[in-house]
């Protein structure tokens, strides 16, 4: 386990499933962790949408996260990529190693190299006694990106919409890291899922959710299951803000990520 003051303990979000919440999740633990300590948040999933939510709209004529993890002869230096949020003030206690559609090409340029699978990896070894916390987002599907950023880390989140959909998602995606473990990498600890999108009418849960939440706990029973975050319009727009849950004095809707920082803490003190 990495010391919090002598080197970045990585966390990655990860689901094998799209809206499951994965850059919600980062945006939410990245700026949070901020508040504890020097943070990045790496955007490595080719839609952007951490690094739109974080000002950076248009990289078109900036290096990004691709650049980052080419072969030799033409990678950048993750220091010469990382930005800072465009759209707040953080007082330089969080930074951003951005990401827009380029990164899918550059996983198509890293796939005939050998150590492909840990490029990222590579990229972050240089700059891992710089922060204190690194937050990955991931790509919704397996490929190359998934499989770096999950390698990239100590500790695995699966956010999971309350759906059949999401259900199949973190099932399929704690079984690509057992999958990985069997071939010998070293595979992070899963800390749990948070199971996101949790739909209410009213005071009560609907049947979808209470159908998905049951169907976690009995298909992953030794996974933990975080609070869930319920369906909200505020959820969009702190994510439009570039803020947390916890910044928009969201006490409630931010508790699945108080746990998940809360257990990250916990492990790093031992």
């Amino acid at each position: 386990m990495p010391e919090a003051s002598k080197q970045a303990t990585v966390i990655t979000v990860s689901c094998l499933s799209g809206g499951s919440g994965k850059s919600t999740t980062v945006l939410n633990l990245a700026t949070m962790l901020s508040g504890k300590g020097k943070t990045l948040a790496v955007d490595f999933d080719p839609q952007g949408n951490l690094s739109q939510w974080l000002g950076w709209t248009d990289l078109s004529n900036e290096p990004t996260i691709a650049e980052a993890i080419l072969p030799s002869n033409d990678r950048v230096p993750i220091t010469e990529i990382i930005k800072t949020p465009k759209n707040e003030n953080r007082s330089n206690t969080l930074f951003l190693a951005p990401s827009d559609f380029s990164l899918a090409h550059a996983a198509d340029i890293i796939a005939p190299n050998p150590g492909r699978e840990r490029f990222l990896s590579r990229a972050l070894k240089s700059i891992t006694d710089e922060y204190q916390f690194i937050v990955i987002d991931s790509p919704p599907s397996k490929g190359i990106l998934t499989y770096n950023a999950i390698l990239a880390a100590d500790f695995l989140v699966i956010p999971t919409e309350c759906t059949n959909k999401g259900v199949m998602g973190a099932i399929n995606t704690v079984q690509l890291v057992r999958e990985l473990a069997e071939i010998d990498f070293v595979v992070p600890h899963i800390l749990g899922i948070v199971p996101t999108r949790d739909q209410w009418a009213g005071a009560n849960q609907t049947r979808m959710s209470k159908a998905a939440m049951k169907a976690l706990e009995e298909s992953l029973p030794s996974i933990r299951l975080f609070s869930s975050l319920r369906q909200s319009t505020i959820v969009q727009q702190t994510n439009m803000a570039g803020w947390s849950l916890a910044e928009a004095g969201e006490t409630k809707l931010s508790k699945p990520y108080v746990e998940v920082i809360n257990t990250v803490i916990a492990k790093i003190n031992g």
